[in-house]
């Protein structure tokens, strides 16, 4: 694995103590429209191998989706791509939402 995996409240603190973090949402647009983290950059995985010239290969990144799975696939591309800073979030932005923390809507 060449990327990490981070729980939501993992997530959370490395969000709080690096302002340069860089968020992805890797879900469709009507997902994004619904509720996302704040900040988060969306490219849908579906397009996100044709769109790698948008984003910072040298930028630490947290990746997520809606319950993890489509983010891992990210991370999978994002690395073979040659970022190295990357962080799932796993359970996605459901898990995060189960834990009470906050959202964009």
């Amino acid at each position: 694995m060449s990327y990490r995996d981070l729980t939501p409240k993992e997530a959370q603190q490395d969000l709080k103590h690096d302002p340069s973090l860089q968020i992805l949402d890797v879900r469709t647009p009507p997902e994004h429209q619904s509720h996302h983290l704040p900040g988060a950059v969306l490219i849908p995985v579906q397009v996100l191998q044709r769109s790698l010239g948008q984003l910072d290969v040298n930028a630490n990144w947290l990746v997520y989706c809606e319950h993890g799975m489509r983010s891992l696939a990210a991370c999978d591309i994002l690395a073979a791509a040659g970022f190295k800073k990357l962080a799932n979030l796993r359970g996605g932005i459901a898990q995060w939402q189960s834990e009470g923390l906050p959202l964009q809507r």
